[in-house]
């Protein structure tokens, strides 16, 4: 029988937050003056700043995922949850999605700024931050998830069939075992 672990091994893809990473990228931007340049720098923080938030779209995506292929297993315990018995802070909790959502609007005046284009995202992608809102919230921050049935799902997640969770159990483990994150973003349309 496979373990129900509350993550199966996301976490440790992710060294640091969405924001951290950001805000590195502009202090490189900013340490240019000169506006020819600061527009050269900028390519290279678009491009970077593109594939860090597909990266950690797809961790979302990957946990509401993982959080469905868990419900499938019925009534298992759950191990590893570092959430149980802690307090649910709303605001503390959703403090990288509220993040990733400035991001987009910041990113894409910079981008027309700099690069006289937006940037512009698969609304698709853009729901995957609603959708995890909604699934934090639903199962109140998972402080008294400590079994798989308790697991709230959010999204179309509560349709897939047994052949979608396989299919997700064994992509989820290939991006894992790959460091490819991103990957995860073909399921854009489970939910």
């Amino acid at each position: 029988m496979e373990k129900a672990l509350f993550d199966p091994g996301f976490s440790k893809l992710l060294l640091s937050s969405f924001s951290y990473n950001i805000e590195i990228l502009y202090i490189d931007l900013n340490r240019v003056k000169n506006f020819g340049q600061k527009k050269t720098q900028f390519i290279l923080t678009f491009q970077k700043g593109k594939s860090l938030f597909d990266i950690y779209l797809a961790f979302y995506l990957g946990c509401m995922l993982w959080g469905a292929c868990l419900k499938s297993m019925g009534n298992e315990k759950i191990e590893g949850n570092p959430f149980i018995g802690k307090d649910y802070q709303r605001e503390q909790s959703l403090e990288e999605i509220f993040y990733l959502k400035n991001f987009v609007k910041k990113f894409d005046r910079d981008a027309k700024y700099y690069l006289g284009k937006p940037f512009k995202v698969d609304e698709n992608k853009l729901k995957i931050l609603d959708l995890y809102e909604e699934f934090i919230d639903a199962n109140g921050g998972f402080k008294e998830t400590d079994t798989t049935d308790k697991i709230q799902l959010a999204g179309k997640l509560n349709e897939l069939s047994k052949d979608d969770i396989e299919q997700i159990k064994s992509k989820i483990q290939e991006v894992i075992n790959a460091n490819k994150l991103e990957e995860l973003l073909i399921f854009c349309d489970k939910i």
